[in-house]
């Protein structure tokens, strides 16, 4: 009988579970793809291209998209038992609702570790893949780097800023501003012209052909001149109908090669190499925090190191008060003592965003390691919270565990991520963010369990606000009942 019992309960759950799972994968992929769409429609790509950049993109949505599924279809398998009354028959039977839960959470156990897994080894993949694509697509068309009504920096030598880019394949320009300089001493040119093509030289890839029509030239010529000549020498405008004018991007296409072969990004390792990583930098830091402190000591304190060797000091220096000091030697030792304190302001300064910065870059790191973990644990979680409250609520179908659902995974959303930018940011430890939802919804589903358990009535509103009357009436004055002729 437990068998066939078991099977029901499973099949009973795989069902809705393989329908929400499906809209649920479709709705966030979806969102994801309206929201990364706009960097590559339109600009020259096939839709297939586009289609796959998107898949490896995205496909780490399964990680939260399998949770909630796990979440709605437990609450809707129990909900629409206890609605059919086939719970109450399971448990008039003497099955305890423990027994109950065992198939359908043994199966999301293997689920957690199936998620586990993933996210070790198919999501370093698709990062890889898909950085390695985008790379791959900037090296065929640098052109997408560009954005609208932006200044561009990223060709150099050149600052430009484009009002607007259309045409098939993203090759069409109005509104052209062109910066062009190099160092200090170089010549320095500014271009504006109403419109013009941008497209890739079809004899040296690694040129750039801009055509450029009614526009004007502002040329400083100061490329080994005086700063007399340079203010004195007259401005400099040419008209011109059409100009050819090329760019180098070899810089940007090695730079995309290089990139292309990263292997070591932490978000394309698994845990194993990530936590060896891990380790390494905390060694790094360790060693690096050490030095600092050695070298703040000794800079700030002479002879520091050699404080325990000293055993006696003498000296025939005789040190006069600042006021019978020259002024103007006053004056110079008070200047050489504020440069010293500015130097040694600066020198924190960079000392402090150097530290905020490794910790920020360890935080993420730490944070992609246990997060992993997180959310395979997340899937127990949730069917903890779920099968209890669909037991409680007795209501099947997609009204109410819908509803339940969405209200429990928007607080594990905003929990989870805020935490995570919180660490991010050097505020949180990065263990604690990755399990501070787990650890806050844990409690809560044991209450649950303990709840369906006594079969307790969690929403009738009398069972909470009768304890409290309770309490208050005690410091209500009491009425005399006593006739008023008595008084």
């Amino acid at each position: 009988m437990f068998r066939k019992l078991d099977w029901y309960t499973i099949r009973t759950f795989i069902g809705p579970f393989i329908f929400i799972f499906s809209i649920l994968f479709f709705i966030f992929i979806v969102q994801f793809a309206w929201q990364e769409m706009e960097k590559f429609a339109g600009k020259g790509l096939s839709w297939i291209t586009i289609t796959e950049l998107l898949l490896y993109l995205g496909i780490n949505v399964i990680q939260l998209v399998l949770p909630l599924s796990v979440l709605l279809g437990s609450i809707m398998t129990f909900g629409g038992f206890g609605e059919r009354y086939e719970l109450a028959a399971m448990k008039a039977s003497g099955i305890s609702l423990a027994r109950i839960f065992l198939p359908m959470f043994t199966l999301v156990l293997l689920m957690s570790i199936g998620l586990y897994f993933f996210g070790d080894h198919v999501m370093p993949y698709s990062q890889r893949k898909a950085q390695n694509l985008s790379y791959n697509i900037v090296k065929a068309n640098p052109t997408l780097q560009f954005t609208e009504g932006v200044f561009i920096e990223g060709i150099p030598g050149f600052s430009m800023k484009i009002s607007e880019i259309s045409g098939e394949e993203s090759d069409q320009l109005t509104d052209v501003f062109i910066y062009q300089g190099g160092g200090y001493d170089d010549d320095k040119r500014t271009i504006i012209a109403k419109s013009g093509t941008l497209n890739r030289d079809k004899e040296d890839f690694r040129l750039m052909k801009m055509v450029l029509f009614d526009g004007y030239i502002y040329g400083d010529d100061i490329k080994g001149k005086s700063n007399i000549e340079r203010r004195n020498q007259p401005n400099q405008t040419i008209q011109f109908d059409t100009l050819v004018q090329f760019i180098d991007i070899s810089e940007i296409i090695q730079k995309a090669m290089d990139e292309e072969n990263i292997q070591d990004h932490y978000k394309f390792l698994n845990a194993k190499k990530l936590k060896k990583r891990i380790d390494s930098l905390d060694a790094e830091n360790i060693n690096y925090y050490r030095n600092i402190y050695n070298n703040s000591l000794v800079n700030n304190v002479h002879g520091a190191k050699n404080f325990d060797s000293i055993k006696e000091v003498s000296s025939n220096i005789t040190f006069k008060p600042i006021d019978e000091i020259e002024n103007d030697l006053q004056v110079q030792i008070v200047k050489e003592a504020l440069i010293n304190i500015d130097r040694e302001i600066q020198s924190y300064s960079w000392q402090a965003e150097e530290m905020y910065g490794r910790t920020k870059f360890i935080a993420r790191q730490k944070v992609h390691y246990h997060r992993n973990y997180a959310y395979a644990f997340t899937c127990i979680v949730f069917f903890l919270i779920g099968a209890p409250l669909g037991a409680i609520v007795k209501k099947g179908g997609i009204g109410m565990p819908v509803i339940i659902s969405i209200i429990i995974f928007v607080f594990y959303y905003i929990i989870n991520f805020s935490t995570e930018n919180m660490t991010k940011n050097g505020i949180l430890d990065p263990t604690f963010a990755a399990w501070s939802a787990n650890l806050i919804f844990f409690p809560i589903a044991l209450i649950l369990l303990y709840k369906a358990n006594n079969d307790s009535a969690l929403f009738t509103l009398n069972n909470y606000l009768d304890p409290i009357i309770k309490y208050l009436s005690k410091f209500r004055p009491k009425k005399n009942n006593e006739h008023s002729r008595y008084q």
